[in-house]
This record gives C-alpha cells, sequence and structure tokens, in this order.
C-alpha cells in the first residue's frame, strides 16, 4: 500500500475546506510522476487507490480515495464505483447513478479523519 498517498488523503480529509483532489493534482502533490492523459498510469493510480481503499474498508472504515475526483467534474472515477461493487455495497452503475453513495463517503471520511483522537489512533 502507499503509505504517502494514503497519509496525503487522510490530511485533506482533516482540513476545512477544498477537501477532494483531483487525480493529477494527487499525483503531483504526491511526486507519483504520472500523467493522467496516459492510460498506464491512470490504471495505476486506480490501483493505488484502491489497495488504500480497500485497507481502509477491511479496518471498518470509509473509503479515503472518495475524496479523489475527476477534473472538471464533481465525481469520482470508474474504478471508485467497480471497487465499491466488489466490496459488497452494490452495483456499480446504480451507485453512480444515483449520486449518494460517493457523497456520503466523502461526508463520513472527513467525520472520521476531523476527530482528533481517532486520528492520532489510526494514521
Amino acid at each position: 500500500m502507499n503509505t504517502k498517498v494514503r497519509s496525503y488523503l487522510i490530511e485533506l480529509a482533516r482540513k476545512r475546506a477544498n477537501q477532494t483532489v483531483t487525480y493529477q493534482v494527487l499525483c503531483d502533490d504526491c511526486k507519483l510522476g504520472l500523467d493522467m492523459s496516459q492510460i498506464n498510469d491512470r490504471d495505476t493510480i486506480s490501483k493505488i487507490l484502491g489497495d488504500i481503499s480497500t485497507y481502509e474498508f477491511n479496518n471498518k472504515r470509509p473509503l479515503l480515495s472518495s475524496l479523489v475526483i475527476k477534473k472538471g467534474q464533481e465525481d469520482e472515477g470508474e474504478g471508485f464505483y467497480r471497487l465499491a461493487e466488489k466490496l459488497g455495497f452494490g452495483n456499480h452503475t446504480i451507485l453512480k447513478k444515483r449520486g449518494v453513495f460517493a457523497a456520503k463517503q466523502i461526508k463520513e471520511t472527513i467525520k472520521k479523519w476531523s476527530n482528533d483522537k481517532f486520528y492520532n489512533q489510526h494514521k
């Protein structure tokens, strides 16, 4: 698991404003050397985020990757919804279409990681 990206997302959740980030900005800020215009690089960031969110899910926490959205859109990538389906949240197409799942994950992620006691125990 990429702990640098995980830590970045945790700190992002703790901010008081601008608590989402685009895929490219995440890659740039974490110095991953990935270019989101390249399919192989998109696959790489998808795997990194999938590993992190699977880890969080297995530890009964909301999906940290919900904070990562597509540039120019207020929506997570297709991989986010496919992972959610794999983890048992429901059909990825329905989750995306309703638009509530990601918003709920963002809200729960921010609430969870904004709690100082929880943060200090699990960061």
